[in-house]
């Protein structure tokens, strides 16, 4: 900024008469910025209401528009302690269980080397392994996974360890028990794993308690006889008898015929009998939910419609926001937040889209159901929309109605599953087409982000060509008052002179 020595002639205060000059012109920056600012505001709604709209496009229309949700089943088995289990999709009916064997990790316990005094810190040396030797690990299917770790000087019992993790294994040593314990991470002969060193005897991996692992040894597992010896647990995948038929699996978590199985303990010769019915109540809470979730939808999207009218409050200037205190200005400006989707019209054009498409209906058979078939209505037209389901406990003003829904559950379930997904399908396919990429909008959104970010811009780019101006017109003024300066400083200078010459 230059350096102005203003008013040396005139005795005016040239800066204070400049500034209110400028203030006059700078209000129109300012109403820019204002505009800028608000339609940010507008940008944020925006994108908390598209927020909400897509969760709920992609996960409570989404499940409601999937046969399978109104098929819950609930399944139930005779011994708790051998098995839990849930069902999907399986089909009605009672299944036989038999867990001949778990699936179990491979699992190595180290013999006791306490008396060596251990860390992870100690060399291997220290403990007795012989310098230079090689160990080989082998993880994978196949064991086609081949890592090798050098015993060189330096080489430290977590150098060893950290090999074995590198090869995909869970790895410690415990200097309290002096023991290593070594084991595959997942269950299942898919785990299997061997240790082995060029080195045998009392130099080799005897030194730390544990011995060659072959994959004879692996997969035969060995116990400890005592305290101090070597133990190692083979793995072997889970298997069951499932009505017969024999299933295998490296986990304890079997799926099988739309039923989640979680083995707990063999059954030896006794079966386990697994019944599954159909779950109407499960059905009936998520269609509840359903409604839950659109009716709020619903309320948040009307109140923001016909929010007050803010038009009395303009956006605050920084002197105003500076003459006024915090809460002022928040109230203030939460006036004009709550406003800025007030009339708005894609607002009102998706409000409409949820109404008609729960107008909507589904033909099976020649016979049209709506939602209005399985007891699914809306209220009074004050309550814009709102769902209600007739004969539902929580909600006072319908619970006295025939619960249809419920009725029709355990009726025909096959109706309700695909009047349903069809009914639901069509809204789904709505809000699709609601949000998808047009020279205003982006794709996934279902407002004019690209037209908003083209204001914006627009906005940006007006602020900064009359920030150039106001300065153009501020040296002007200057200028101005400088020529004027110049002008008395003249006329001052020859009044002296006249003076001096009348004496």
């Amino acid at each position: 900024m230059p350096i102005r020595m203003t008013g040396m002639a005139s005795g005016i205060d040239v800066d204070a008469v400049v500034k209110e000059l400028m203030s006059a012109q700078k209000l129109k920056k300012t109403n820019l910025e204002g505009k800028k600012e608000k339609l940010s505001w507008k940008q944020d709604a925006w994108k908390e209401m598209n927020t909400k709209l897509y969760s709920f496009y992609t996960s409570s229309l989404s499940k409601m528009k999937t046969q399978g949700n109104y098929q819950a089943r609930k399944a139930t088995a005779s011994d708790a302690s051998k098995v839990s289990v849930s069902a999907t999709t399986a089909t009605a009916g009672s299944y036989s269980l038999k867990v001949d064997q778990l699936a179990s990790a491979e699992y190595i316990t180290g013999g006791d080397i306490k008396s060596k005094n251990l860390t992870s810190d100690s060399k291997l040396t220290d403990a007795g392994m012989e310098l230079g030797q090689t160990i080989t690990i082998k993880t994978g299917k196949n064991l086609d996974k081949e890592f090798t770790f050098t015993v060189g000087e330096d080489s430290k019992i977590s150098d060893f360890t950290n090999k074995l993790k590198e090869a995909g294994l869970s790895a410690n040593f415990d200097k309290n028990s002096g023991r290593f314990f070594i084991s595959a991470k997942d269950s299942g002969t898919d785990g299997l794993f061997t240790i082995e060193s060029d080195v045998t005897g009392d130099t080799g991996l005897a030194a730390l308690g544990l011995t060659n692992i072959t994959e004879e040894l692996a997969k035969g597992g060995h116990d400890a006889s005592s305290s101090s010896d070597f133990a190692i647990v083979k793995a072997q995948d889970a298997k069951i008898r499932l009505n017969g038929a024999i299933i295998e699996s490296g986990s304890n978590t079997i799926n099988a015929n739309g039923m989640k199985l979680d083995l707990l303990g063999t059954t030896g010769d006794e079966e386990v009998k697994i019944s599954v019915t159909k779950d109407s109540q499960a059905v009936y809470d998520r269609v509840k939910d359903f409604v839950k979730g659109y009716n709020e939808l619903m309320e948040e999207m009307y109140t923001k419609y016909n929010a007050a009218s803010a038009r009395s409050y303009s956006m605050l200037t920084s002197d105003q926001k500076e003459a006024m205190t915090d809460d002022e200005v928040e109230k203030w400006e939460t006036k004009i937040k709550d406003s800025l989707l007030r009339r708005d019209d894609t607002l009102n054009d998706l409000m409409n889209t949820f109404r008609s498409a729960m107008q909507e209906t589904f033909e099976i058979n020649g016979e049209k159901f709506s939602l209005s078939s399985f007891g699914i209505v809306t209220g009074d037209y004050r309550e814009h929309g709102k769902l209600h389901i007739e004969g539902d406990a929580d909600d006072a003003e319908y619970a006295t109605k025939t619960n249809k829904l419920m009725q029709m559950l355990e009726e025909d379930p096959d109706a309700v599953s695909q009047a349903m997904s069809g009914i639901m399908s069509k809204f789904y396919d709505k809000m699709f087409d609601k949000m998808g990429t047009t020279k205003l909008s982006s794709a996934l959104t279902f407002y004019n982000d690209k037209q908003m970010k083209t204001e914006s811009d627009e906005y940006e780019k007006q602020i900064k060509n009359w920030e150039t101006k106001l300065t153009d017109i501020e040296n002007k003024y200057y200028k101005q008052f400088s020529a004027m300066e110049k002008a008395m400083s003249e006329l001052q200078n020859k009044q002296s002179q006249l003076a001096g010459f009348f004496g």
